[in-house]
């Protein structure tokens, strides 16, 4: 195999990996929304915060964040650009080159 396709196969193996975690995420993205909903809609209509409806909004908007970003992660290594190869890569210096 040349470096080129290792580095194919380790990418790909990486976005594989990024893609399972991203979904499992989604799992979890239910509970918070569950949660979320439950909160608002028996908050008060005098209370101005409410630390547990703040509290899932956080959490339901990080989860979303952090699943979206693992998925684009993984489309950016499944396609192993000329960034990733360099990322996976050795590359030699060029002090070494020119001796």
């Amino acid at each position: 195999m040349s470096r080129k396709e290792l580095v194919l196969l380790a990418s790909r193996t990486f976005a594989l990996f990024l893609t399972s975690w991203a979904l499992v995420e989604v799992t979890y993205l239910a509970d918070h929304l569950f949660a979320l909903f439950h909160y608002l809609i028996q908050r008060s209509a005098f209370a101005t915060h409410d630390y547990l409806s703040i509290y899932y909004l956080i959490t339901t908007a990080s989860n979303t964040a952090r699943m979206l970003a693992m998925f684009f992660a993984a489309v950016v290594f499944w396609k192993c650009g000329a960034r990733v190869q360099a990322l996976f890569s050795v590359q030699p210096d060029h002090q070494e080159q020119s001796e």
